[in-house]
């Protein structure tokens, strides 16, 4: 009996598929089946809940692409994903990656090389492709005579290098003799519809190229994913989630208000780990939006128009636009706009020291002549979610999710000043009030091995992941060595989260602790001083 014969045969025995069924399957030419297992992949996926990922059929002559992401938040893998879909029902053969993990030579194995880059602080790239951006420009680098690449670049206006990044992938894969399909695609902080525009060119042009090849490639059905996936929630579709504690850890004679914050899960199915950031999508104050309409002359019911749609201006100014940090370009414009000489003085001078210290509010009581409220709202930016180092290990805390809160405040000329986030999580919400959150991975910023040992700087709230750390380690019985840098102004009034860090000296847990309290002397001492006497 042959193979054939015996896999038919036992097919028979085994399969729920009528064996009839099986028989003309068994007939079918390579092309046939190719496109049969792409049909029944699709079909399944839009059943399931379970499978994560579409995979196409593959053939010899396929378009090879490359998606490549360099992330910060995961903003730019996201976008990769979807470009990745769509590119798979084009017929292509896809290889997703990040930055991080791909091999710099195998760049040559691809016909075409799509990069979507986000910039991080100055200019810079993300942490997971440091080593990428610079090994493409350097001498290592392959030589790419007849791929063809284009690049989608994430960033904020608001800052002098925007898209930085994305230009130099583009730069470098040109200088390597790989031709440009478009110019680099910056996309703003509201960068969604630019992204889905140039997703589709580029999803356009490799179906044309498949085209070409005689390809038509499987239409695999896009699947929704089960709703207790961590990447359901998003900044944009965050999870409505209980606030359950909110109580402050420094005394009421401290220099700072730090509070405790504990946030429920449950029934979220959301997962993280020790290293990651939570995601907060708080409003902006009623009493701030209030004063602003004030200052422009505005009341509830003005209307404007944003992203061509008639919409509410104490709405808009409340829920979608940015009235709390000042960014130079900006301001640059509304002093354009306005001839004020005020604002021209501000940004010959200091910027960077009022800008600390004001918001939006404090430029428009600048300005000598009223300003009309659609002019205000065109040069504001889109509003953020504000990040915050999660505090504790879901292995020890099962459905809750913990944070360290600075109250970020600040007083001028016209008043308190006080941080979007911190101030939503301290004063504005109450517990069991609700709050939208979402996770942002941080795949750089994780625990080693358990017997890895480490070394943990943080000083101030800056030691939120470290508490995550070391509760993680607690309950997994690592045995690696574990030593803590910790400061802030006062021991009596400010060392957060000291009982459980004198349980964790005392169980051998926490090998070590060197302290820095800046202000129980005369002389200050920091903890950079600390690392130095060790």
């Amino acid at each position: 009996m042959s193979n054939s014969t015996e896999a038919l045969n036992f097919l028979n025995l085994q399969s729920p598929v009528d064996g009839d069924l099986i028989g003309k399957i068994n007939n079918l030419s390579s092309s046939q089946l190719i496109w049969l297992s792409g049909y029944c992949s699709g079909l399944a996926l839009n059943n399931s809940t379970e499978l994560t990922q579409v995979i196409a059929p593959q053939t010899e002559n396929q378009v090879k692409v490359l998606v490549l992401f360099a992330s910060q938040t995961g903003n730019a893998e996201g976008l990769a994903s979807e470009l990745e879909q769509k590119l798979l029902q084009q017929g292509a053969s896809v290889t997703l990656a990040s930055s991080l993990d791909f091999k710099l030579a195998k760049l040559k194995d691809y016909s075409f090389i799509f990069i979507l880059a986000s910039t991080h602080g100055e200019g810079e790239p993300p942490d997971d492709a440091i080593e990428f951006h610079e090994g493409i420009r350097g001498r290592k680098a392959p030589k790419l005579a007849g791929v063809k690449h284009a690049v989608l670049g994430l960033g904020d206006s608001s800052y002098e290098h925007y898209c930085q990044t994305a230009k130099d992938f583009d730069a470098a894969l040109t200088k390597l003799g790989s031709s440009s399909l478009f110019s680099v695609k910056e996309c703003d902080v509201d960068y969604q519809k630019d992204a889905d525009a140039w997703i589709n060119d580029v999803s356009l042009l490799i179906e044309e190229e498949s085209k070409l090849l005689g390809l038509t490639g499987a239409k695999v059905v896009p699947f929704n994913k089960a709703k207790t996936s961590i990447n359901t929630y998003t900044s944009k579709n965050p999870f409505q989630a209980e606030v359950l504690t909110i109580q402050k850890i420094t005394s009421r004679d401290s220099i700072k208000d730090i509070y405790h914050i504990e946030i429920d899960l449950t029934d979220s199915g959301i997962t993280y780990q020790p290293g990651d950031s939570l995601g907060i999508v708080a409003p902006n104050s009623k009493l701030l939006v209030e004063s602003i309409l004030q200052a422009l002359n505005a009341d509830t019911n003005t209307n404007v128009n944003y992203k061509d749609s008639e919409v509410n201006l104490e709405k808009l100014l409340t829920e979608q636009l940015e009235v709390t940090l000042l960014n130079k370009p900006s301001v640059q414009k509304l002093a354009e706009l306005t001839n004020s000489k005020a604002l021209q003085e501000i940004l010959a001078s200091d910027f960077g020291d009022y800008q600390d210290k004001n918001q939006w509010l404090d430029v428009l009581l600048l300005i000598e002549e009223p300003i009309a409220a659609q002019n205000f709202i065109d040069v504001l930016k889109p509003l953020k979610p504000r990040l915050y180092s999660i505090a504790s290990s879901l292995e020890e805390n099962p459905d809750e999710v913990h944070l360290t809160v600075s109250l970020v405040k600040t007083v001028n000329n016209n008043g308190e000043r006080f941080g979007l986030a911190s101030h939503y999580l301290i004063d504005r919400l109450q517990e069991a009030d609700k709050v939208s959150v979402y996770i942002d991975e941080n795949k750089k910023f994780k625990l080693p091995a358990n017997d890895k040992p480490i070394i943990m700087v943080g000083p101030g709230t800056g030691v939120a992941p470290f508490r995550a750390f070391l509760q993680e380690r607690d309950v997994t019985d690592a045995n690696g060595k574990n030593w803590l840098f910790f400061g802030n102004p006062s021991f009596q009034n400010d060392f957060l989260y000291q009982t459980e860090f004198k349980k964790y000296l005392k169980s051998g847990l926490l090998t070590d602790i060197s302290l820095a309290f800046s202000r129980d002397q005369k002389e200050k001492i920091y903890v950079q001083h600390r690392l130095q006497e060790q």
